[in-house]
């Protein structure tokens, strides 16, 4: 057995997700909206012994996601599955995505302090910067910032929530009932933050929490958004299509890391994977055929556009896929991250497909990478990626929920831990000690 154990993370997206077909698929559950879907997928990632289930989020309604059940269609609080998923577990971690655009650093660090302390230590923050018109419709009072004043705001804002969870030392609650000191303010800090975007004053009125603080998850992809992963992030999320780019990318966020003073192997890169389990290969690939088939034109040409940053709205479904490029595409958009990979993707189909053919690549898996094959083949291909250092852990993403969690954990997970790469039990109790930040 290999010292090194990969780690990984399940993705929580419903009703669509990476895959925007998945509540289309005959597996997938009917229960969006209720308790139980969340308890039975926790209990699953559990018994798989994942080491995170990450909840993503959104702000606003789109019209157009709903119409098609994508992602994002509909959204809970993010903090409140956490709690559900909290409840009826021990070991998983749970990330919880909450924007530093549009909360408050005092209202951050008591809900995060809150989890972390219900959860008995498994609680991470996956930090976003959230912009576009829809999000601020919403939230009418917050100024409207460029991508790099986001960040900026965003750097005060963890610096202000890490304060706050700093506020108390260690032994700040004393509970003395024979004396009476419940809790010592001499060992209670007032930050009193003030910053060029937000201000608070606090003490949190919440103790450490049983890991100190919840981990900090990060997956912004741009150089400023690379920059601020590499000063906050614990865990970092990726979708890279090759080994190359992920080894590229976990190189960069740890010189960027050591060049801020930080220990760059805290960092654990996650990288995307979007499992397609079969019996035998050729089962495999009929069921990555068929994802397609749960696509329709008109909902991947407006994942598509929301990705790209192209208005389709219009756009005939047999325009060749080049042409709507080049009518409708600014430089920008066109060296987008969306457009260039998709154009990699399409390889030698690129000048023959239309955007409705295109838009169903893309939306099949929103170019996270396709493992495909039996339990045993998928295990191969992970654990070679793993070995080869490029990643530490994979983020599982679905084509069906919950249960694609449940095939990966019956066909995948045992051969990854035959080949010596995966746990068979939990390191410790809290999320930092598991992934050994």
């Amino acid at each position: 057995m290999t010292q090194r154990q990969l780690f990984l993370g399940g993705y929580v997206l419903f009703p669509g997700g990476h895959f925007a077909g998945a509540w289309r698929h005959p597996y997938s559950t009917r229960d969006w909206l209720g308790p139980q879907t969340f308890h039975d997928l926790a209990r699953t990632l559990e018994a798989a012994k994942f080491d995170l289930a990450f909840i993503p989020e959104t702000v606003s309604f789109r019209a157009g996601f709903a119409r098609h059940g994508l992602s994002n269609a509909i959204k809970h609080d993010p903090a409140q599955i956490a709690a559900q998923i909290a409840a009826v577990t021990t070991h998983l971690g749970i990330g919880v995505t909450l924007s530093t655009s549009f909360n408050p650093p005092y209202n951050l660090a008591r809900t995060l302090a809150s989890l972390d302390h219900l959860s008995g230590g498994r609680v991470a923050w996956n930090v976003i910067q959230s912009n576009g018109p829809a999000n601020y419709a919403n939230f009418p009072e917050v100024e409207q910032l460029d991508r790099d004043q986001l960040y900026d705001r965003g750097d005060e804002v963890v610096e202000a929530v890490t304060v706050l969870w700093d506020s108390w030392g260690q032994d700040a609650l004393v509970a003395d009932q024979q004396t009476g000191l419940f809790a010592d303010p001499a060992r209670i800090t007032v930050p009193d933050y003030k910053g060029t975007y937000v201000a608070t004053r606090g003490p949190l009125n919440l103790p450490p929490t049983p890991q100190g603080r919840p981990v900090i998850i990060q997956a912004g992809d741009s150089p400023r958004g690379r920059a601020f992963g590499a000063r906050w992030g614990e865990v970092i999320f990726a979708i890279e299509r090759t080994q190359a780019d992920l080894q590229a990318k976990k190189d960069d966020l740890r010189a960027k890391a050591t060049a801020v003073g930080r220990d760059p192997e805290k960092i654990k890169l996650f990288a995307a994977v979007q499992p397609i389990v079969g019996e035998t290969t050729e089962i495999a690939r009929a069921r990555r055929d068929h994802l397609r088939t749960l696509v329709t034109p008109e909902a991947g040409v407006e994942f598509f556009s929301q990705f790209s940053r192209l208005d389709l709205g219009d756009v005939s479904l047999d325009e060749p896929y080049v042409k709507v490029l080049e009518e409708r595409a600014t430089q920008g958009q066109a060296e987008g991250r969306a457009v260039v990979a998709l154009n990699e993707l399409l390889g030698s189909r690129l000048r023959t497909a239309t955007i409705a053919e295109a838009a169903i690549e893309f939306s099949t898996s929103e170019l996270t990478p396709q493992l495909v094959g039996t339990g045993a083949e998928i295990a191969d291909q992970l654990a070679e990626l793993f070995l080869s250092g490029a990643a530490d852990g994979f983020l599982v993403t679905p084509t069906h929920f919950p249960g694609s969690f449940d095939e990966f954990g019956r066909a995948v997970v045992p051969h990854l831990q035959r080949l010596g790469v995966y746990k068979t039990e939990y390191a410790g109790t809290t999320l930092r000690g598991n992934l050994g930040v």
